[in-house]
């Protein structure tokens, strides 16, 4: 099911596990911080929908990139991985996109 992620891609493995283990782990830390801030900041005060989907928008991010972590070292990448993949993918930045238009609307 799994082939081994050392040895897969040839003399790119261990750059290319490194580098999609590092999008990974920043996309997480960038959910994380939008969490924390988000609550500390409107603590006891109701939350606004732009940061809602933001912070939805990066987890669905996480999803993504965890999707794309697993998939080079797949033996059978089904179709419908690569489909769950676009659609979380594009589903998130959609979601910030429209966070931050939210954020622009209420300076203006």
């Amino acid at each position: 099911m799994f082939a081994d992620p050392l040895t897969a891609i040839g003399s790119m493995s261990i750059p290319f596990l490194i580098s999609n283990l590092g999008t990974f782990i920043g996309f997480v830390m960038a959910a994380y911080f939008a969490i924390k801030y988000t609550f500390n900041f409107y603590e006891g005060r109701p939350k606004p929908l732009s940061w809602t989907l933001i912070i939805t928008g990066l987890c669905s991010l996480c999803i993504s990139e965890l999707i794309q972590f697993m998939m080079p070292y797949r033996t059978n990448v089904m179709e419908i991985e690569l489909l769950i993949n676009l659609v979380a993918q594009n589903f998130g930045i959609m979601l910030i996109v429209f966070g931050c238009y939210l954020i622009w609307r209420e300076v203006i």
